[in-house]
């Protein structure tokens, strides 16, 4: 009995004298978002308890990139991690906002992908969005486009990216009639795109093909006597007279365009010098609000200064030489910058870039 008394004495004074107490965790939502290499950004929502001010969260992998916790208003929250936990002060928040990067929650076997985890509560997951699903370890509770609601516990996804092929072929044949003078030409242009599933006999493949009718051209030229074609004829003592006719013709022509040409580039530069003083306005106040956000690091505040000197935008493989970076280092950096409202990523031709959002 003394020593069950002596027990209980102990456990209350530790909880009287802990400086800072801890409650357990209340999960309300999470939601991953898969990219085409493995990668899962996650986003938990978490109630806190009046009684304490910190909480002990488990990150879902033990490599994690880019770690953030924000209250409901979006204000930064300290953070300390310690082996697989994260401890977040919160204040007197009543939600926590947990945001990270981890790459331990995908796995991949030949061409099949797999996400998995266990969750206290209903996961929606979202997948690449060409993405085929091929397998799951239960029926989802919604469905929304590449975004599924999977129900708690033990949950597993298996997905696979099809490979887009792309085939053009050009044809092309000349002939020479039997007429007097005849020439002709024939060409067709056929393109077709399919899509095939990774895997083998088993996949499913889908096709589209375009296709433009053959075009044939044929000039012919022909004697006076022939009732088809065109005859020119010229007399013999007006020959000076028409050159000179055709080159006066010429020099008005190139006059006009010249003209034109004028005109055109002089409508355009006003509103083109406009533009440029709007723009330099623009950068000096994206200038003024990168520096007044102090939680860029490094890299993020040096690709958004090398975007203001080359104009505000350029190519993403630029920046990423210029910064020396590696290309999925760089490609999370730019997903993080988007997500932020600061850059723009768009496809030009063959190249991702990168734009600056100004205001």
């Amino acid at each position: 009995m003394s020593r069950a008394m002596a027990l209980t004495i102990i456990l209350v004074s530790f909880m009287l004298f802990t400086g800072i107490p801890v409650s357990a965790r209340s999960v309300d939502s999470i939601a991953l978002t898969v990219y085409e290499d493995g990668y899962v950004l996650v986003n938990e929502t978490l109630s806190t308890a009046n009684y304490s001010v910190a909480v002990d969260i488990p990150l879902l992998g033990r490599n994690v990139e880019g770690l953030v916790a924000t209250d409901g208003e979006g204000n930064l929250l300290p953070i300390e991690v310690n082996s697989g936990n994260v401890t977040v002060y919160f204040g007197n928040a009543s939600t926590v906002q947990l945001s990270y990067y981890t790459p331990d929650l995908t796995s991949k076997e030949g061409a099949v992908w797999t996400v998995s985890l266990d969750s206290p509560i209903p996961v929606e997951i979202t997948l690449p969005s060409d993405a085929v699903i091929v397998d799951l370890s239960d029926i989802p509770l919604e469905i929304r486009g590449s975004t599924i609601l999977m129900p708690a516990g033990n949950v597993s996804v298996s997905y696979v990216i099809p490979i887009q092929v792309t085939t053009t072929t050009t044809s092309s044949s000349e002939g020479q009639g039997s007429t007097r003078t005849s020439s002709s030409s024939t060409s067709s242009t056929s393109s077709t795109t399919s899509t095939a599933l990774p895997g083998g006999d088993n996949g499913s493949s889908t096709s589209s093909s375009s296709s433009t009718s053959p075009s044939t051209t044929t000039t012919s030229t022909t004697t006076p006597a022939s009732s088809t074609g065109t005859t020119t004829t010229t007399p013999g003592g007006g020959a000076g007279g028409s050159s000179a006719g055709k080159l006066a013709g010429v020099l008005v022509g190139i006059l006009v365009i010249v003209g034109v040409a004028y005109l055109y580039l002089r409508r355009r530069s006003a509103p083109e010098k406009a533009e440029s003083g709007s723009n330099s306005d623009a950068l000096q106040r994206f200038r003024e609000k990168i520096d007044s956000l102090p939680d860029l690091n490094d890299d993020e505040r040096g690709a958004l200064i090398y975007l203001m000197e080359n104009g505000g935008k350029a190519p993403q493989s630029k920046v990423r030489d210029a910064l020396g970076l590696p290309k999925t280092t760089a490609w999370r950096m730019f997903k993080r910058l988007e997500e932020r409202g600061l850059v723009r990523v768009y496809k030009l031709g063959r190249e991702n870039w990168v734009e600056l959002v100004l205001d």
